[in-house]
């Protein structure tokens, strides 16, 4: 769908301006010949070209502006809200964010009689499959204001999860940073220059010292090369990942590592175990659901697990059989939906599993972090004491020598 800017003539010739979707300019002339306009002028449409720029310049939109934007609309629609009014109004509250052009968009096709379902389909790098397929089925069950709300509810616990992930791996990274850049510069800075001291004291230096003073030449003559060999490394290696085969063997591998494997497992599990609440409490099909919540899993293991066990569910077999089969998911989730198929209340299930691994996750990586900061701290002292041993231990030697 375009849109497309025009004027046109009403019955009775009064001149008319406005903004119509289409899928070709032939397709706009003939709407507006049928609310009976006459077209005069028509345009591919200035407005949508300045937020497709604006888009592009201000890059992709924020997950945070994604889950306020969507709680906005929950509590407007709910409001009893029409659903053109509510798109304005929390358009309005992103000036200098993508988000707001988007949403300007999907408030004109609304207009033009599309549902909200189908606009937000025409602006997927905002809107990812999942949300737009959550929509749809609020849409079909009249649930729209409670599927928006859960909506929100979900991307808030997705944002907190991501701020715990980035808390877990950004201080240990920074931390290994300064690590090294103390280590390269003590040994490409400081101990070239105390090495030209020892060269006068005419006396065998310790091995320590030896060892030191090897690794620090070695430093100076392949240190630009050794560290353009393992960014070349990691860069291929992040291309290599992009084939099937190599990605199941890493995403495997990732699965058995002692505690690694358990946190990836857990934060996997979670992911699906939220969006399959969502959509299942938003009236979608429990076989849909799962087609649909197996995209959200980062694992490409567990992702071609699940797609396994949905041709299980296919064929007749209960969710937590099919789950159960795969051999990847945690006994507990597998459990959860169990009961929740006894009792009838399948979402609730997925959702009370979801956030039981969420607060486990949260707690070990709490365990992680307190563990972790100390253990680099007292690395990094290890390193640069044996350094500065290195560096001292020929002139203790020549004091003693000269007592």
């Amino acid at each position: 769908m375009e849109a497309y800017d025009y004027a046109a003539l009403d019955s009775a010739g009064k001149r008319k301006k406005g903004t119509i979707m289409a899928s070709s300019a032939r397709d706009a002339r003939d709407l507006l010949r049928a609310r009976a306009l006459m077209p005069v002028e028509l345009s591919a449409s200035k407005t949508k070209k300045n937020q497709g720029a604006s888009a592009s310049n201000n890059g992709r939109v924020k997950h945070k502006h994604l889950t306020q934007a969507t709680r906005q609309l929950a509590i407007l629609i709910d409001a009893a809200t029409p659903i053109e009014e509510a798109l304005k109004i929390t358009a309005l509250q992103f000036e200098r964010s993508p988000m707001k052009g988007a949403l300007l968009d999907i408030r004109a096709q609304v207009m033009e009689g599309l549902k909200l379902s189908d606009a937000l389909r025409g602006q997927s790098k905002v809107f990812p499959e999942l949300y737009t397929a959550m929509v749809a089925s609020g849409e079909t069950s009249g649930r729209l204001p409670a599927v928006l709300n859960r909506l929100s509810d979900d991307l808030e616990a997705s944002q907190k999860i991501r701020r715990k992930i980035l808390g877990a791996t950004v201080y240990p990274m920074v931390l290994s940073v300064v690590a090294l850049a103390v280590v390269v510069i003590l040994l490409i800075f400081i101990v070239p220059k105390v090495v030209d001291q020892f060269a006068s004291f005419g006396q065998e230096l310790p091995p320590l010292t030896l060892y030191t003073i090897a690794l620090s030449g070695w430093m100076q003559k392949f240190g630009l090369w050794a560290a353009a060999f393992i960014v070349v490394l990691i860069v291929a290696f992040k291309r290599a990942l992009k084939q099937q085969s190599l990605r199941l063997k890493w995403d495997g591998l990732k699965l058995k590592i002692p505690v690694l494997g358990r946190v990836t497992r857990n934060l996997n599990a979670a992911r699906f175990a939220r969006t399959m609440a969502g959509l299942i409490d938003s009236g979608t099909p429990a076989l849909t659901s799962m087609e649909t919540a197996r995209h959200t899993l980062k694992n490409a293991v567990m992702r071609d697990a699940v797609a396994e066990a949905c041709v299980k569910v296919r064929e007749g077999s209960a969710v937590s059989s099919a789950l159960r089969n795969t051999q990847v998911f945690p006994p507990l989730v597998v459990q959860m939906v169990s009961g929740g198929e006894s009792s009838g209340d399948m979402g609730k299930m997925f959702s009370k599993s979801a956030d039981y691994l969420e607060d486990e996750f949260e707690s070990a990586t709490g365990v992680f972090l307190s563990l972790l900061e100390p253990l680099i701290i007292i690395f990094l002292a290890g390193i640069v004491l044996l350094i500065i041993a290195a560096i001292f231990l020929p002139i203790l030697r020549l004091n003693t020598l000269a007592f």
